[in-house]
């Protein structure tokens, strides 16, 4: 997923005789610019294969905002570059808008090196997580984490991101299970959100799983009842700390909704109380059995429901009639050797909007 302006939208078009531009940063002699040719909105169907692609272009900022776009010859001939404008070459080299990163749990403490040799000898993602590792496992480490530790922790990653070309990260919470871990992540991520250049957008995902030794029924109380208020709170004292912040603070909600995990009634549940508090939602559908989180995700009018791999065709067609994304996250499938994979080609000639992310996690990718 891509994240940025059309090069030659129309407030952009360059003209003869158009007036000239001081700029501060000017990429010029670009080997190929190329970006979405969808000027609104999430593409959908044979638009997404739409891209605008540039020969030997050149891109001009000023104030932070792409001001002129196009050709090379014609953006030098409108931009007006002095001692103070910062200059790249970029021959050779393709420019692109910053990839979106919609679905990541980077917030975590230790690692899950050992599930990789049980995966090599046969077992299952749903075995080894009754063996006592998967989520429960990031979980023990998570929660012995201080926030200091968890940023420091979440910056590594996060600078590897950038270099590889992502400018926006969706963050989730989830290994604390407990309402002082949970908010303590979400603390964390609250002060990558401040610090790194990378922009990031919370979730919080206390329904990742069910924290051992407590029922489902009073975990899922927990959040609604608790955790789902004092995240507000703590939202609300991030938004009027940060008076200059124009991000998002109040974060999305999000719910494993899956065999093991939290049935349909659970995610309901929690999904509405997440309405209620004006939050937003979305949620992990259909990865390893259908509960129907996909109808639900659409029924809630969700941001977007996530992984997808055994979603049917009535859903595929709810999907496409509705403004929920479909993220699907291949490197899970394949990491975790599934027999099943998001059927992404159908959904795109079906005309729903897809979008792809990480899952970047501690054990399944």
């Amino acid at each position: 997923m891509t994240r940025g302006s059309h090069p030659m939208s129309e407030e952009m078009q360059l003209s003869e005789g158009a007036e000239k531009v001081a700029v501060d940063l000017l990429i010029e002699s670009i080997g190929e610019l190329a970006t979405s040719s969808v000027l609104h909105g999430p593409a959908h169907g044979e638009s997404m294969s739409d891209v605008a692609r540039i020969k030997n272009a050149a891109l001009a900022v000023k104030d932070g905002k792409i001001s002129l776009v196009g050709p090379r010859d014609e953006v030098l001939k409108r931009a007006v570059v002095d001692e103070k404008t910062t200059v790249v070459d970029a021959s050779h080299f393709l420019v692109t808008p910053g990839l979106v990163d919609p679905h990541t749990h980077l917030i975590f403490a230790g690692n899950r090196a050992d599930e990789f040799i049980m995966r090599c000898q046969g077992k299952s993602y749903t075995e080894i997580a009754a063996a006592g590792g998967g989520i429960v496992s990031s979980m023990r480490a998570t929660r012995h984490a201080t926030v200091d530790e968890l940023v420091h922790l979440g910056s590594t990653r996060i600078k590897k991101m950038l270099e590889s070309g992502t400018t926006t990260v969706e963050v989730k919470t989830g290994y604390g299970l407990d309402v002082d871990s949970e908010l303590r992540m979400l603390e964390a991520i609250y002060r990558l959100q401040r610090q790194e250049a990378i922009e990031i957008v919370p979730t919080f995902m206390a329904a990742h799983a069910i924290p051992p030794g407590m029922e489902r029924d009073r975990y899922v109380r927990q959040i609604v009842e608790d955790m789902l208020p004092r995240v507000v709170e703590t939202a609300e004292r991030e938004s009027e700390a940060r008076s200059d912040y124009h991000g998002e603070t109040k974060p999305f909600v999000d719910v494993f909704c899956d065999r093991g995990y939290f049935t349909l009634e659970d995610t309901r549940q929690i999904l509405e109380a997440s309405i209620a508090c004006g939050l937003k939602t979305k949620v992990h559908a259909d990865e390893f059995v259908n509960l129907g989180g996909t109808r639900l995700a659409v029924e809630l009018g969700a941001a977007s429901a996530d992984h997808l791999l055994n979603v049917t065709e009535e859903e595929i067609r709810l999907l496409a009639d509705s403004r929920t994304i479909a993220v699907l996250l291949p490197g899970t499938s394949f990491y975790l050797n599934l027999s099943e994979h998001a059927p992404a080609r159908k959904m795109i000639e079906d005309g729903v909007a897809v979008a792809l992310g990480s899952d970047f996690n501690p054990g399944s990718c």
